[in-house]
């Protein structure tokens, strides 16, 4: 049945009809609780009479919308009005792959584009077990603003029917999931698919690579005159090849896609995830997008320098909590072949984004930029280990020299040591006679070593609750080891974090205070102290001139400090140094460019420089690597703000609100966007619960700063951000973000920079 403007599905107004399809009817319509347009899908009424069929179906929407990923259309609701069942999903603006390719020629940067977002919605759905089984160009869809989209994520399921004979069909999807049942679109099956056998991530693989190769061919790899002459090709034969077809298409890509049209699922990408990084390293296309990092920086030469990168050692022992062993394990050998001239070694932040994952090394290769990989292995039990390391030629696969040490947990450094030497020996012939591993040890604690560790593998996260353990393990470390200057360092950084996510400044300023003066006395020189110096006076001491005398001075003393690159670059987005800034944060993810925290350094200093598109691109570009991280959600939001896209923003927040568990530091930011796009209520109700908190425990005043500006009451927000300048609340020097619009606005805030040294 066709359903009329104005009716009414429990909070949801039909507008008007969208389109429909096997699986009903799709409308616009207006959710009156959220005040938003959202589509609404009518299930037909086969699907409501089938109460396995719908069991199944509202199952699936629930799995579907705890994926929240920005590559797979959200589901809203489900629910039911009297003989009728609904889904609520996104609205979205555009077109299908379908429509979009009709319309015209896709250049093969377009089509590397859009394939790359597909991969990146597979990656995240296939890490909660979903499989789409019916990936093609009708379910896939392209907003106005290039955002791709999957549709019907593992909901198009039906029972069991006859392919359509007709060749060109290109939207029969056929049966459930069953072993023995065919399942999919002619066409775009997998070669498992058309012999009825259960599909797993590596089947959307394969269809993905018919997708890819329709977007560059203009037409898909396996053809015939029937249905069953289609599959037999599927099974069969080889697709012609793409260059052939496209001689734009260069011959990266066209391993790529050949790759996923391999016949056996072990010889493809064995995740979405290895794919997405072979497609994000592809270089020789020649209308290619900027690449990551760039954004008008003038690049620089290609480093020929030999290069590895350093993967986490696989935890083998039954405890998970030997987890930060290997992490620390790998590090340092990370540590100990940064030093070596003439070796080029991948960042720690980008080698470990292939943590826990099943890695294909060419592909570890291509997005890491390297020529060989260190993996490796690590079995604790008692006093005992046992650690398994292999270093392999990515261009060929062949492993370059392998080795295992049984140890007495004790002699870890010695491993470490053991296992760089090796390193350097292997390649010899690269690095020269002249290139050694000499390693100065931090400490010679094996017991302040593992709880540095512990400190670290907590950090890395900074979420509030694992700050506070990394400051705990830190302090272990301090105390074990007095000397230990890294520890007195970690001791301070985790501070310094804590203070921006919500500890009362001076307590944290106390803590980071010692903990920096002890590391100094210690190692003045050591390129983390020198880092961590420069964070403390960055966000708890709001000394510039100190803080780039620091930062500097690390970049100085390790080019290649992340964190010392991002830092600095804050410092300067920060009191008005935009374009400098972005250099610095440029130059962080040209080191580590699968991290997020440096793509989101470099979304925060294009915003800076009054580069917010841009800004946007980089900070989705984090989301990506990490769609949980919630530090890139809040840049995010402001610079959504700052082009004028607040409804965005609101929904950005909202999420962020909701993984951080109502944190005041998230929570300010969402009741200036809820005040910006109108919804004063909701605004105004989250002031009333952070100005309750307040009573209770502290509540960062920026906090409310940002929600009284959204508000509009000025008077108000002024009177909170006296407050957080007098207390030192960190976020109140970042006074870029669009949340502070209508006070830089205001004559008072003239006295406000001035209090923050940014006159």
């Amino acid at each position: 049945m066709t359903l009329s403007s104005g009716t009414w599905l429990g909070s949801y107004e039909i507008l008007e009809p969208l389109g429909s399809g096997g699986m009903g009817e799709v409308y616009r319509a207006r959710d009156s609780r959220l005040k938003r347009e959202v589509a609404v899908k009518v299930l037909p009424e086969t699907c409501v009479a089938d109460a396995e069929a719908l069991e199944r179906f509202e199952k699936e929407a629930q799995i579907v919308a705890s994926l929240s990923h920005p590559n797979i259309m959200g589901i809203h609701d489900f629910g039911r009005h009297e003989d009728l069942s609904y889904a609520v999903m996104e609205l979205l603006e555009g077109e299908t792959l379908r429509e979009r390719m009709a319309r015209a020629e896709l250049s093969p940067r377009k089509a590397v584009e859009i394939a790359r977002q597909i991969a990146l919605g597979l990656a995240a759905a296939h890490a909660r077990g979903v499989v789409h089984r019916d990936l093609k160009p009708e379910n896939l869809f392209v907003t106005r603003d290039g955002l791709v989209k999957i549709l019907d994520f593992g909901l198009a399921k039906q029972d069991p029917s006859l392919v359509d004979d007709t060749p060109d069909a290109e939207a029969q999807t056929i049966g459930h999931s069953r072993d023995g049942i065919i399942l999919g679109t002619q066409g775009y099956m997998s070669p498992e698919q058309v012999r009825g056998r259960p599909a797993d991530e590596r089947s959307d693989i394969f269809s993905l690579g018919v997708v890819i190769y329709e977007m560059l061919a203009g037409a898909r790899p396996f053809a015939g005159d029937s249905a069953a002459d289609v599959m037999g090709a599927i099974l069969r034969d080889d697709p012609p090849d793409l260059t052939n077809l496209n001689p734009q298409v260069p011959p990266s890509l066209r391993r790529i896609v050949h790759r996923c049209l391999e016949k056996q699922r072990h010889e493809r990408f064995q995740t979405a995830r290895d794919l997405t990084f072979a497609l994000e390293t592809i270089s020789e296309i020649s209308d290619q997008v900027q690449a990551p990092g760039s954004f008008g920086v003038t690049p620089t030469a290609r480093d020929t320098r030999s290069s590895i990168a350093v993967l986490p050692f696989v935890n083998m022992s039954p405890d998970p909590e030997q987890d930060y062993f290997c992490e620390g394990m790998a590090e340092e050998i990370i540590n100990a072949l940064a030093g070596i001239e003439g070796l080029r070694v991948a960042a720690r932040s980008s080698a470990f984004q292939f943590r826990g994952s099943a890695k294909d090394i060419r592909a570890v290769g291509d997005a890491l930029n390297v020529d060989t990989v260190l993996e490796g292995s690590v079995r604790t039990a008692g006093k005992r280990m046992r650690v398994t390391a292999q270093m392999v030629n990515v261009r060929d696969g062949y492993q370059l020299w392998s080795d295992r040490y049984d140890r007495e947990v004790a002699d870890v450094f010695a491993v470490q040591d053991e296992i760089a030497a090796h390193i350097v020996e292997a390649l010899r012939g690269t690095l020269g006679a002249g290139a050694g591993s000499e390693t100065k040890r931090p400490t010679t604690s094996l017991e302040a070593y593992q709880l540095y560790l512990k400190g670290q593998h907590n950090w890395y996260k900074r979420e509030r609750l694992s700050l506070h353990k990394a400051a705990d393990f830190f302090e272990q470390a301090v105390a074990r080891d007095p000397s230990y200057a890294l520890a007195h360092a970690g001791v301070s950084n985790a501070y310094s974090s804590l203070a921006f996510y919500g500890m009362e400044p001076s307590a944290a300023r106390d803590k980071a205070d010692a903990a920096i003066a002890r590391a100094v006395a210690l190692d003045p020189e050591l390129a983390d102290v020198r880092a961590a110096t420069g964070l403390k006076a960055v966000f708890l001491d709001w000394d510039w001139e100190r803080a780039e005398r620091e930062l500097s001075g690390a970049i100085e003393a390790n080019p290649s400090h992340v964190l010392a690159h991002c830092w600095y670059s804050f410092m300067l987005a920060w009191t008005g140094r935009g374009k400098e800034a972005v250099v610095q944060a440029s130059k962080a993810r040209d080191i580590d460019p699968l991290s997020p925290y440096t793509n989101t350094s470099l979304g925060l200093a294009l915003h800076a420089a009054d580069r917010s598109e841009e800004a946007v691109e980089a900070l989705r570009e984090a989301l990506d690597i990490d769609s949980n991280y919630l530090y890139t959600m809040w840049m995010l939001a402001g610079t959504y703000g700052a082009v004028d896209r607040i409804r965005d923003a609101v929904s950005v927040l909202e999420r962020a609100v909701l993984l951080s568990d109502r944190s005041s530091y998230y929570l300010g930011g969402l009741g200036w966007a809820y005040g910006a796009a109108g919804q004063r209520a909701e605004a105004e109700s989250i002031v009333q619960e952070l100005v309750a908190r307040s009573h209770d425990e502290y509540v960062p005043p920026t906090s409310l700063v940002q929600s009284y500006s959204g508000l509009g009451m000025l008077d108000e927000a002024f009177a909170w951000l006296d407050r957080a300048l007098e207390v030192g609340d960190p976020p109140a020097a970042h006074v870029t973000l669009p949340s502070f619009d209508p006070l830089r606005a205001d004559p008072r805030f003239a006295s406000v920079r001035q209090r923050l040294g940014m006159t």
